[in-house]
Parts: C-alpha cells; structure tokens; sequence
C-alpha cells in the first residue's frame, strides 16, 4: 500500500506517542497542528488509517483513542530499513575536471624528504614526485570540493629546511578515475583558486593513462555517513557560537 507523506507523519506520530504498545488519546485539531493541515485532512487521514488496518480507532465517551496494529508496525519497519539503506550508506563525492599543465613546481615539492616521508606514513603509499593538476569543470565539482576540503583530516605538517620555511597542508584519499589510489592535496599557500585540485597517486598518472592538457578526469571521495554528519553538527556549533557573540 503506498501512503502519502500526512498518513506517513500520522503513523509516525502515534509511534512517537506509544501508539505501538497500546492506546492513545488523538484528536483531530491536536494531529492537524502536529501534520500542518486542517482539521478535516487530519480526520480524513486516520479514516483512511483505519479502513487499510494501520491502526485501531475507539472512542469513551468524546475522547478518541486510536493504536498501531501489527500491520501498521510492520509498515514502519519496512519504512525505517528503507531509509536505513539511503541515510546510512556512505557518501560518494565526485569531482570532475580537466588537466591541465602548472608551473611545474609539484615535483620539486613532492620530492622533498620532510614531505615525502610524511606522505608515505599518512596517505600509507610513496607518491610520484608530482602533482596532477585539474580544473573543476562544474559548480557541483566546486561544491564537492568545498565539502571534501573540510573533511580533508590528514595533516601534513610543514617544516624548515635551512633557511626556507615549507607551509603545511591537508589531503584526503580517493579513487582516480575509479580504479587509481589517490590523494587530494589541500596546501595553505596553494596560488590556485578553488576551481583547481592537486592530485597525487603512487604511480604517474599522465602516462599510465595517456593524458593530456584537457582530458577530463574523475575523482570519487567516499565518507562514511556518520563522518559528515558529525562535520555538519561542529559547523552549526560554530555558527552558533559566532552569532552569540
């Protein structure tokens, strides 16, 4: 039986409310302000409840009473290993873009040792001495990166070598093209905007997939779901705490 979103949230209140283990007192104006519709909708749902055998209705005296019979329960079960399936599973975030050539200053920077040893240590591969980068090729691309760059939680911290101070940075694995192990590099002092990703892998990737300036290519980032929730809930904290003051 396919039930619209009002008999859904009606069901869903009752269970809320006890409703599974036994009666409980409902009335139509209190379940129309509960579902946000009138009087006579909210009436017409439990009627419609009722008559497919999602819950039992009685009245002592005025006050309704109405419970979730077993056929009601078994339809929030399904309901709930539905939603299960989508809001638990892990997120995919993929970027497209198109190579493109740089300054050529990756391989100088990949190769230096306090870099490389930290790769090797975090990332739990030993990348080729070089950046491939890509220009993101939409606005979901740019918004994707946006997501993955504050969940970006592997840091590569920065160091001195000599007289010259080399600025840290994040990175966050993936897959290349579907098939590639990956990074994506998130550098402090990048001079690139956020339409450009640096991408490192163990092996080189212009030759082993032939590429050129202006191939497309794709990435894919995986985050498990609790992960990004938990994201999300320390950014609401910390605009909260940022209005309140």
């Amino acid at each position: 039986m396919a039930l619209n979103l009002l008999a859904l949230k009606a069901l869903i209140f009752l269970a809320s409310q006890n409703g599974i283990t036994g009666m409980v007192r409902i009335s139509t104006p209190h379940l129309a302000r509960v579902l946000g519709t009138s009087q006579q909708s909210a009436s017409r749902v439990l009627i419609r409840l009722e008559k497919e055998r999602l819950i039992e209705r009685r009245n002592v005296g005025r006050t309704g009473y109405a419970r979730i019979t077993e056929l009601g329960y078994r339809q929030l079960v399904d309901l709930y290993s539905d939603l299960r399936l989508v809001l638990e599973r892990p997120l995919d975030y993929v970027i497209e873009g198109k190579v493109f050539s740089g300054l050529g200053e990756g391989a100088y920077y990949m190769s230096l040792p306090g870099y490389r040893q930290q790769f090797r240590e975090k990332l739990g591969f030993d990348p080729y001495p070089g950046t491939l980068n890509v220009r993101l090729l939409s606005v979901d691309a740019i918004a994707n990166r946006r997501v993955l760059e504050r969940l970006a939680d592997i840091r590569i911290e920065g160091f001195r070598n000599g007289s010259r101070t080399y600025g840290g940075l994040r990175a966050i694995t993936g897959t290349f093209n579907d098939s590639e192990l990956c990074a994506i590099l998130f550098i402090e002092r990048s001079h690139y905007g956020e339409d450009v990703i640096e991408v490192i892998s163990p092996v080189y990737l212009r030759g082993k997939y032939g590429l050129r300036d202006g191939d497309k290519v794709r990435i894919r980032v995986t985050i498990p779901k609790e992960r990004v929730d938990r994201e999300r809930v320390d950014q609401e904290g910390a605009a909260a705490i940022s209005a309140s003051g």
